[in-house]
């Protein structure tokens, strides 16, 4: 890990005062290049009303602030951080930017009009201005697994294997049918992947070693396995993934071959991906182990970190920061008698909503009282019909060095107070404009 002299680091004081009803603060950072950031963080929270005759679901403002998530929140836990080795609900707020927005859904699949399917579909599907910002769909199946096939089967696909030399390799494990069901937590541990784990036998002939082996991608899921996990326990039933993509199943041959060591089908949710799942992982970078620190150095983050680590969201659940009036469609993401959802004309339960129109922004001042108007963006939303809540959280980053002494946070949503801003902002730019002009000119003169 590279290193930077603490005496060369001092971050100039910004004086932040919150004067909205949010809970809000502010922090500092540091980039891989020892570039300093002032940076404000908010946290706005909502409850989902009922569904309207427009069939979109009312925001309502919580009556009390929603607390900023200092710590990542996990599942299976009594705890705020729970059970950090099961899967993450939501990550601290607390971190630095993020170059995406991050749209998290803590769902159950509730199967249409509450009667049990063998599968069914879910959708999340985001839009504005008539433009799809994200669209991911799911198949979700009832219990399943991955069976060995009979003994007469298998010793027939041996004895074609032995007639083709080798050549042929008939699969011994087929994939069952899967039960009916009327809903499933969309964890990713009914998504593709897993570990497999031997432990040593005590006091033995050393034939019995220790051997471990996880998905990259996903250590909690199912479906992962490798070939001497299967001898050793001797197993003929291994349980099957539940949570897939549409039109990407995970087959029979898919866990034959994952077995010997090929890469399963990518994992299938809507939540927190961890943070030291790949592809993630690979975003933070190539750190340098130090052992021994000088009294005046800090850590710093390496050259190559990509600051799209932050983003916790799968890839295909992140989009370009919101802003307001963006239109979420959730289906059958909810239960059938939801009171903020209807059901569409082929029965699937369908829960819509559209942000609330708003400015959150920052009011600047340097040491002249010269002011700055500077927004902050939505960069993480998270989504959770089971508790019909909907939070945003806004960010935005100040440059340390840019002369800034103390800054007020400030929120608007009457449209003559969102024209102020604007007004303010269209001002703001056009002296950047001019002054950018008069420097041109005095360096293009002779």
């Amino acid at each position: 890990m590279a290193a930077a002299d603490l005496t060369s680091l001092q971050i100039p004081n910004l004086l932040f005062d919150n004067r909205t009803p949010f809970a809000a603060t502010q922090f500092d950072m540091l980039d891989q290049f020892d570039s300093a950031f002032h940076v404000v963080v908010a946290r706005i929270g909502y409850r989902l009303g009922p569904c309207g005759a427009d069939g979109r679901a009312s925001l309502l403002p919580t009556s009390v602030a929603v607390p900023l998530a200092t710590d990542d929140l996990h599942l299976d836990g009594d705890t705020l951080d729970g059970d950090t080795q099961a899967g993450t609900l939501q990550e601290s707020d607390f971190a630095p930017y993020k170059p995406r927005c991050d749209v998290i859904v803590n769902a159950t699949a509730h199967a249409p009009r509450g009667q049990a399917l063998p599968n069914f579909l879910v959708n999340l599907h985001l839009r504005k201005n008539r433009q799809t910002l994200v669209n991911k769909t799911l198949q979700v199946c009832g219990e399943r697994h991955f069976i060995k096939k009979p003994i007469p089967t298998r010793l027939a696909q041996s004895c074609a294997r032995m007639a083709t030399l080798g050549t042929l390799r008939p699969n011994p494990w087929r994939l069952s049918q899967p039960e009916t069901f009327l809903q499933l937590p969309l964890h990713y541990a009914y998504a593709s992947g897993g570990e497999c784990r031997l432990e040593a036998a005590p006091g033995g002939d050393g034939k019995a070693q220790a051997q471990h082996a996880h998905c990259d991608t996903n250590p909690l899921g199912r479906g992962f396995t490798r070939h001497w996990y299967l001898d050793a326990h001797k197993l003929e039933k291994v349980p099957a993934p539940r949570v897939i993509y549409q039109g990407r199943p995970m087959t029979a041959k898919h866990f034959w071959q994952g077995a010997s060591g090929k890469d399963l089908p990518a994992p299938a949710g809507l939540a927190p991906l961890g943070r030291g799942w790949q592809p993630r992982r690979a975003l933070a970078g190539q750190f340098v182990e130090k052992n021994n620190w000088q009294a005046d150095e800090v850590p710093r983050l390496p050259e190559d970190f990509d600051f799209a680590y932050w983003n916790c969201a799968p890839a295909d659940q992140q989009c370009a920061h919101l802003a307001g009036l963006e239109e979420f469609t959730l289906t059958n993401l909810c239960r059938h008698d939801h009171p903020s959802a209807r059901a569409d004309h082929l029965g699937n339960t369908v829960l819509r909503f559209v942000l609330p129109e708003q400015i959150v922004f920052l009011l600047l001042a340097d040491q002249n009282n010269q002011l700055l108007v500077l927004r902050l963006a939505i960069d993480t939303l998270l989504i959770d019909p089971e508790t019909a809540s909907v939070e945003l959280v806004w960010r935005a980053l100040i440059p340390a060095n840019a002369g800034q002494v103390a800054t007020q946070l400030m929120h608007v949503q009457q449209p003559e107070q969102m024209a102020r801003v604007a007004l303010l902002e269209q001002a703001q730019d056009a002296l950047a404009e001019a002054a950018e002009a008069a420097e041109a000119a005095e360096a293009a003169a002779p």
